[in-house]
């Protein structure tokens, strides 16, 4: 037994793609946040958290043993290689992580989503039947994660360059490209016609709720 639809919904940093996922969880899907599955992977005793330590060294971890994120951030989001190292290690197991939890939801759910920044470098995008696509202006992107992560705006930009490619590649792998540049409105009215471009019915009650005209 399968679910109905498995989307995949992918975008650059600051883009939305989160926020798309959770109108669809009002809709009644079940998400898998890769964000929320990564930082469980990177915890103290985890392999993957071993794995970075021996591969970048001991000063990207914290005195109490947990995963300095801002350090390694600031790495891997300037050096194009050590992004590359990084996901050679957290790839194989985001896609396990993903399996494991398809597997789970397996005949529960009509509407399955994969919230992923990294859905079609990981390979993800094998798993799902259709891929949205996230976007939004790349000033609106760095003003947005400079908010978020409490980030200077210079850290926020470098970020999102770090992140170049996934533009491109959201143009040759995406079924919609939805742009959230503007309004949460437009955002909802993008996608409320996106899913009926993709032939995915939306039920009129759960419509009512998740797409509201006048707030």
């Amino acid at each position: 037994m399968r679910h109905n639809v498995i989307i995949g919904i992918t975008g650059p940093m600051g883009s939305g793609k989160s926020l798309v996922a959770s109108e669809l969880a009002r809709l009644g899907a079940y998400v898998i946040d890769l964000d929320v599955i990564a930082r469980e992977l990177v915890e103290p005793g985890m392999p993957a958290l071993d794995e970075i330590r021996d591969e970048f060294g001991p000063e990207y971890l914290l005195e109490q043993g947990a995963l300095d994120r801002k350090v390694l951030g600031s790495l891997i989001f300037s050096d194009p290689e050590a992004l590359r190292r990084l996901n050679r290690i957290m790839f194989p197991k985001l896609v396990e992580a993903a399996k494991d939890r398809l597997d789970k939801a397996s005949g529960k759910y009509d509407l399955v989503v994969i919230d992923a920044a990294v859905l079609c470098q990981a390979g993800l995008d094998r798993l799902v039947d259709k891929v949205i696509g996230v976007t939004a202006e790349k000033g609106v992107r760095i003003e947005r994660i400079a908010k978020r992560n409490k980030l200077s705006y210079e850290e926020a930009s470098a970020r999102v360059l770090g992140q170049g490619e996934l533009d491109e590649i959201l143009k040759h792998s995406a079924d919609l490209i939805i742009d959230n540049s503007g309004s949460r409105e437009a955002l909802l009215e993008q996608l409320k016609e996106g899913l009926r471009h993709l032939g995915i019915d939306v039920p009129t009650r759960a419509a009512d709720n998740i797409f509201p005209n006048d707030e």
